[in-house]
């Protein structure tokens, strides 16, 4: 199936949860396939057996520690109430990037995620600290780059680091307003046209990046596709006031 991208908005009430106890990040996604969650409303393939058997052992581990944990929640919750509360989140979809978040992550910002210190790993701009080693590099929007004078937007890898016992790296979060703005305001000055000029740059050099199959023709239409889906996403979370959550699952 391999490693898919996700965006998901939440409050900032919610996002300060997380903050003050990371753990509830588990108990969150969780939630997403209780047998009440609004998600199952939407997912038109996941259904039958499996399904039951997934909302079912969503409802049995639904704030529960799990095991091999050295340390427990850090307060007493009401867990009906967080239930009702995270279900409410889970209202709003989460933005789906599939597998094209690496494609995305070099469009946008200039750089391939956890291979930016090797040759053609990012463009020559982007300054890497000695020592840094986490998979996405943390800038939020830098203006004028010498790629094409456009901005280079983070909009998947930017984020502080909040939880790391997932499966493909930690949950990552922007905060409501400046953060979100800044990464919103850095995508429309890019703007569409922009970004298929970079995608069409890097593609007609002698050696283009070689993480991404720049002869698939129809690679253009679907990463521009992603690209007003980002948009569109950063867009409502400005007008809603949200929070984001950024990781890989």
């Amino acid at each position: 199936m391999g490693i898919t991208g996700e965006i998901k908005k939440i409050s900032s009430s919610t996002l300060d949860l997380f903050i003050k106890d990371p753990y509830l990040v588990d108990a969150f996604f969780d939630a997403k396939y209780l047998p009440e969650s609004p998600y199952w409303q939407r997912e038109p393939y996941w259904t039958g057996e499996y399904a039951e058997v997934a909302k079912q052992n969503a409802r049995a581990i639904f704030g529960n520690t799990p095991a091999g944990r050295s340390k427990q929640w850090k307060n007493t919750y009401d867990w009906q109430a967080l239930e009702e509360l995270f279900l409410s989140e889970w209202e709003n979809p989460e933005l789906d990037l599939d597998k094209s978040w690496e494609e995305i992550t070099f469009l946008l910002a200039g750089y391939i995620a956890t291979y930016y210190n090797t040759p053609q790993g990012k463009i020559p701009e982007l300054i890497v600290e000695k020592g840094y080693e986490k998979d996405f590099l943390p800038f939020l929007v830098i203006k004028n780059s010498q790629w094409d004078g456009k901005p280079l937007v983070n909009a998947f890898g930017a984020g502080k680091d909040l939880y790391f016992d997932r499966d493909y790296g930690p949950v990552r979060y922007l905060q409501a307003g400046d953060e979100v703005g800044q990464i919103l305001d850095g995508l429309l000055e890019l703007s569409q046209e922009g970004f298929k000029n970079r995608f069409i740059k890097e593609s007609q050099k002698p050696n283009p990046v070689p993480w991404i199959d720049w002869s698939d023709e129809e690679m253009i239409d679907y990463m521009t596709d992603y690209y007003n889906e980002i948009v569109d996403y950063y867009e409502t979370a400005v007008k809603e006031q949200k929070a984001l959550l950024l990781y890989l699952t």
